[in-house]
């Protein structure tokens, strides 16, 4: 499975933000993709979709060789919630038109779960990974957010000095966020 540098840098967000920092998701999701490989030899990839107070971003990974169009099978795997407003499910893909039956069934026997919380094969378009508005990038976006806020704006002068900021320098904004927090963006000016 081949993680991309944003993946990468989405997966090292993810792993600051939860309780235990020093896991390392990287690991993790290898070792999901190699059991979902074992159990689906037609498996391709995954996609984890977190949803934060009503923010959704998507981390997609597939095997080496492997594309979004390769898919033809999917399973949806709602996972327990981490927390208020937190929500978490994953997707599984496989090139092969109902390779996912006996997996959720066996999950949801295992679970005691329904069947029909598992959504099989109503995914087949892999959601957009989130290269430019990921996790790394939404945090960047705050950290900004922040410290204009702490420079005595409020929060709706803060989103726009940062706008701003983006718009004139023809970046994306998590571009401009960062440049404002390694300083090398001065026309950012403090509150008055």
């Amino acid at each position: 499975m081949e993680i991309t540098p944003a993946v990468a840098a989405d997966l090292a967000a993810l792993s600051e933000a939860l309780d235990e920092p020093g896991a390392d998701l990287s690991v993790l999701l290898h070792q999901l993709a190699a059991d979902a490989k074992f159990a689906v030899s037609t498996f391709v990839g995954l996609t984890v979709r977190l949803t934060v107070d009503g923010e959704s971003s998507n981390l997609s990974a597939f095997e080496a060789g492997s594309a979004s169009a390769d898919v033809r099978a999917s399973l949806l795997l709602p996972l327990p919630a981490a927390g208020d407003g937190v929500g978490t499910d994953l997707v599984l893909y496989a090139s092969t038109p109902g390779a996912f039956t006996d997996l959720a069934a066996d999950l949801a026997w295992l679970t005691g779960r329904k069947l029909t919380e598992f959504a099989l094969d109503e995914h087949l378009v892999v959601a957009a990974s989130d290269e430019v508005d990921g996790l790394f990038a939404r945090s960047l976006i705050n950290q900004a957010i922040g410290m204009l806020i702490a420079r005595g704006h409020t929060p709706e002068q803060a989103e726009r000095e940062l706008d701003a900021g983006a718009v004139r320098d023809g970046v994306h904004r998590h571009i401009a966020a960062r440049q404002l927090l390694t300083g090398t963006d001065d026309a950012v000016p403090d509150a008055l």
